[in-house]
């Protein structure tokens, strides 16, 4: 983890076609769902990434690590860690990488018990998994 984590970070939730954006504080351990982001084509994703970094001057990324059940790194994993380089050569700022596992079920049982319809939910999962990747980094 960086030495000072403080200040706004922006969690990423990377899949094959959806990638799921949430912003969140240190100082105060909370994080939003932002939106969902087109996983291709890959340059633009990048760039949109590094704009919402600005806006939100962000001193960094937090991005899922899709760690096996017993703790082990799959295919997964070097796909998940090539994304973080590149999107941290893309935007010039430090990407964090944490335990993802679970999360999209912890979202998805989120948005039952907010109501939300398959068809709504279908999308949004995305960004909240992105959401609560980021209090998990928070309370590292």
């Amino acid at each position: 983890m960086t030495a000072n984590p403080e200040g706004a970070w922006i969690g990423v939730d990377p899949g094959t076609r959806h990638v799921g954006v949430a912003v969140g504080d240190a100082a105060s351990k909370v994080a939003a769902p932002l939106k969902v982001l087109d996983a291709k084509p890959e340059s633009a994703l990048m760039r949109a990434l590094a704009k919402i970094a600005t806006e939100h001057a962000a001193r960094g990324f937090v991005v899922g690590l899709p760690l096996n059940m017993d703790g082990t790194e799959g295919a997964g994993c070097k796909t998940a860690r090539a994304f973080a380089a590149k999107l941290a050569d893309a935007a010039k700022l430090p990407v964090e990488l944490v335990d993802e596992r679970l999360s999209s079920f912890e979202a998805e049982d989120r948005l039952i018990e907010g109501g939300l319809k398959p068809s709504e939910r279908r999308m949004r999962v995305h960004a909240v998994s992105a959401a609560l990747l980021l209090e998990a980094f928070f309370r590292v």
